[in-house]
This record gives C-alpha cells, structure tokens and sequence, in this order.
C-alpha cells in the first residue's frame, strides 16, 4: 500500500534574493515543484532559478521522530520586484 500525501502553499521572494523527511528504509519520495504566479503588475519577468537543492538529515534528540530527511532549495530571484510562488510538496511512502 502506498500512502500520498500532497500540499500547497504560496510563498513570496523579496526582489534580488535567494531564497533559501523520507523514510530510513528508502522506500519514501519527496519533491517539491515551484510555479511563480503572474501579479498582473509587471508584464515581463525573468523565472525563479533553482540554483541547489540538497537533502540533509536532522536529529532532534528527546523527539518521537529522532532523525529526519529535510529538502532545503536555494533558490534566485532576478527580478526588480517580490515575486509570489506556488510550492506544490508530495510525499508518497
């Protein structure tokens, strides 16, 4: 049985800047996909970039979950303006 859990959320990116847990048997996958969304303000802008996406592991001691997976995507925003995003997150185990 595979079990999927997918989220959304919408973040911003301030003009000019960068932006910066799968199970221990492997059988898990993580991903998270970006959409900027259109302000109606600007009629041209320059995509975010993905400039590194890396996968980390996290221990908490004193936690139910002691060590973790964590995604961390830097990404850039070359833009002269704050650019809204939309993060889709999956997850499926």
């Amino acid at each position: 049985m595979v079990n999927v859990d997918v989220l959304s959320g919408t973040y911003h990116i301030p003009a000019l800047f960068w932006w910066p847990s799968p199970q221990p048997n492997g059988k898990e996958y993580f991903d998270v996909s970006i959409a900027p969304q259109y302000d109606k303000q600007h009629n041209v802008m320059k995509p975010l970039l993905e400039v590194k996406r890396e996968w980390l592991y996290v221990v908490e001691v004193g936690t139910i979950h002691p060590v973790q997976w964590r995604l961390d995507m830097t990404l850039r925003n070359d833009n002269d303006f704050q650019v809204t995003f939309l993060a889709n997150h999956i997850r499926a185990y």
